[in-house]
């Protein structure tokens, strides 16, 4: 009896245990959502829709019934419905320089309306002020050699900025006088102080690449040369003749909205496959919705390995 009586317990604790893990992921969807990001001398596009709950199998819900109201410097300058069979509309009439604020409005047939505004930002000239062939430490594996490329960026004093560097390969053919190139982005090694994690991300993620992205913290208005190193065989010269290789830098000049965004979601990427970890939030400037409108401009410098 008293054997039956420790069944009868064990069973109750269970089911009761089983009851205290019950939970209900709430269903939301249905925002209106909206992405732009302006570049000066390119055409105005913008992405419209409707965001999905997380147990819906689509990326986001396609809008038939929106409208998208454009606005540069106070003024309207575009209105249009957006098209319900394309995820980006194109706008080649809009003109986009720098220093312009522009700011979007959208709406649908259900009442929803969202809003965002923007400034073009200008550009940072970049140029290479010195390159070496070095040995160097990589990875605790013995030294090795490596391009080093130093970058000189004249940031502008009292203005907070905000940069991505990026690097390409391009191997160009010459052909009855036109150049047909193949263009391939290099990850560099980022040990450059200004791409050191800070502030909000944490410290368990000391080694997540942003891509590139840093803003002018550590030598605000001041002439800065920040250094990268690349391996070296993007350092040789086309075995071929006719052909020659270019190492491209460019330096986008953005906006505080799109380092946010971009910088949040690789850490919400990154967390997806953790097990613990603090939720993320991801940057959004659209007021009354999700996503976000941000510019960028860009300089850019270069290498050439004949």
């Amino acid at each position: 009896m008293r054997k039956f009586l420790y069944i009868v317990v064990a069973l109750a604790l269970f089911v009761s245990c089983e009851k205290s893990l019950e939970f209900r992921l709430e269903e939301k969807g249905g925002n209106l959502v909206m992405f732009s990001f302006l570049t000066p001398d390119s055409s105005f596009n913008v992405h419209l829709s409707k965001s999905v709950s997380h147990m819906s199998v689509d990326d986001f819900e396609r809008i038939y019934d929106g409208n998208i109201t454009v606005y540069r410097n106070g003024k309207i300058i575009d209105d249009f419905i957006f098209p319900f069979d394309k995820t980006w509309a194109c706008r080649d009439d809009v003109v986009i320089s720098e220093g312009d604020t522009f700011r979007i409005e959208a709406y649908d047939s259900g009442g929803q309306n969202i809003s965002a505004e923007t400034l073009v930002p200008y550009a940072v000239p970049v140029s290479i002020s010195d390159t070496a062939t070095i040995e160097r430490e990589q990875n605790g594996n013995g030294k090795t050699q490596m391009l080093q490329c130093k970058l000189k960026i004249p940031d502008r004093e009292g203005v907070s900025d905000y940069y991505q560097l990026l690097a390409f390969e391009e191997i160009c053919a010459v052909t009855t006088g036109d150049s047909v190139c193949q263009r391939t982005e290099i990850d560099y090694s980022k040990t450059d102080p200004v791409f050191y994690v800070r502030d909000q991300e944490g410290s368990l993620i000391g080694g997540l690449d942003f891509g590139g992205c840093f803003s002018d913290h550590l030598f605000d208005g001041e002439n800065y040369e920040l250094t990268v190193y690349l391996p070296v065989q993007y350092a040789n010269a086309p075995e071929s003749s006719g052909i020659y290789r270019k190492i491209l830098f460019l330096l986008l000049s953005h906006t505080r909205e799109y380092y946010d965004y971009y910088r949040s979601r690789t850490v919400a990427e990154y967390g997806y496959e953790l097990p613990l970890l603090d939720p993320i939030r991801i940057y959004n400037n659209v007021e009354g919705g999700l996503g976000v409108v941000s510019a960028y401009s860009i300089s850019a410098d270069s290498l050439v390995f004949n």
